[in-house]
């Protein structure tokens, strides 16, 4: 149950806010970029489209293999004929029958090298064969409410009815780099295999060397149906970002990571968190229809990723509601919205309730008018006490 529940959570907040509308051009066909803060998707191109994924898909290779492997540095040889059943066209490292590995370096071979032979050999390891890693595999993305993502083998070569999505792709790779074994290797720029004779270096060295410093780790595909792709997980100043992008043209060197640097540079260069505005900062001023003053103020602290050409100096702050508060309206009523817009666009909006029920209170006029009353009475009161003595004195004289 507990399990569930953290699940629940992890999807909810991948829920996007909104999208920007800012134009970048690149070459991938499809694409979507994520901003972790606060989960809102900063750019999109056919995020939802079912597309060859290509060895993108070997992040879920990888990620099945760390949770199911308890130790992994524990060593195996890899037996006679374990690459029997490996499509010869694939991609591989190179392993062959008799090498000693640990789980380590096959999963350092699948995510940096993107080696066939390695995601194939971990699927052999950890369930008999790859047809039933897949299962694990597919699983996993039920597990997750994936729903446009089906597997079909370990590699990510192209198979009828395979298939997934640049968004479920982000998707997996959040869930992915939330497990430290794994974020640990794909992090990785170059590795040694335990027994030396095999090095490979990854995605994080060609990103760095294409000027993206900011780069934390990701695994590159390709196919000649999936093209270039890459699925990339980044930090710069306190935020995380995921950027997938799937599709680009296979005759452009790098594109790629072009296209992927374009965006990141783009949104790390323009954008930034601002505070708009403070929870419990007063909204509005209005009354009661008592004349009371009752202070409208914000229920939540809101703080929002823009433009760095976008100060509190141009933006719009609305109040739309009561002005005046009568006796039938209660504590937590709603009696108003508020918005904060720019350039006529709505960045935020919030139901304004009403701090107070409203009760019979007596105006200062009234109070004085009252008061008058009361004290004429009063004296009126008096005066006639002292006129029936007066009367009783006189007829006892008599």
């Amino acid at each position: 149950m507990k399990k569930l529940i953290r699940l629940f959570i992890f999807l909810f907040l991948l829920i996007p806010i909104s999208i920007k509308a800012d134009v970048v051009d690149i070459n991938s066909r499809n694409a979507v970029m994520i901003n972790l803060r606060n989960n809102e998707i900063l750019y999109e191109k056919g995020k939802d489209e079912e597309i060859k994924v290509a060895s993108m898909q070997k992040v879920m290779t990888s990620l099945i293999a760390v949770e199911k492997i308890d130790d992994l540095d524990e060593q195996f040889v890899i037996p006679s004929g374990m690459f029997d059943g490996l499509d010869p066209e694939l991609a591989v490292v190179g392993f062959k029958p008799g090498d000693t590995v640990s789980y380590k370096d096959l999963l350092y071979a699948t995510l940096l090298k993107s080696g066939a032979d390695a995601a194939y050999a971990l699927g052999m390891e950890v369930s008999g064969s790859e047809e039933e890693y897949v299962k694990l595999m597919n699983a996993k993305v039920e597990e997750l409410g994936l729903k446009h993502t089906v597997f079909k083998n370990t590699s990510g070569l192209d198979a009828e009815g395979q298939y997934s999505s640049a968004y479920d792709m982000a998707i997996i790779m959040k869930y992915a780099m939330n497990n430290k074994k794994f974020r640990d290797i794909i992090s990785t720029p170059e590795y040694t295999t335990t027994n030396g004779d095999y090095k490979f270096v990854g995605p994080v060295h060609k990103a760095k060397a294409h000027g993206m410093t900011y780069y934390i780790g990701g695994k590159t595909g390709f196919t000649d149906d999936a093209g270039l792709c890459l699925v990339s997980y980044a930090s710069y100043n306190d935020v995380d970002y995921i950027l997938v992008t799937a599709g680009a043209d296979q005759s452009l060197n790098d594109q790629n990571f072009e296209d992927q640097k374009n965006l990141f540079d783009y949104y790390m260069q323009n954008y930034s968190f601002k505070n708009i505005l403070k929870k419990g900062s007063k909204i509005k001023t209005i009354k009661t229809m008592y004349n009371e003053d009752i202070d409208l103020k914000a229920k939540r602290e809101v703080t929002m990723y823009l433009n760095n050409d976008v100060t509190k100096k141009n933006l719009k702050y609305i109040y739309e509601g009561k002005e005046k508060l009568d006796r039938s309206i209660k504590k937590g009523d709603k009696i108003g919205k508020y918005t904060i817009k720019y350039n006529d666009v709505v960045l935020y909006e919030e139901d304004v309730l009403s701090p107070i029920t409203v009760i019979f209170k007596l105006s200062k006029t009234m109070k004085i008018a009252l008061l008058i009353i009361v004290g004429s009475m009063i004296i009126h009161l008096f005066l006639r006490s002292i006129r029936r003595k007066r009367r009783r004195k006189r007829r006892r004289r008599r």
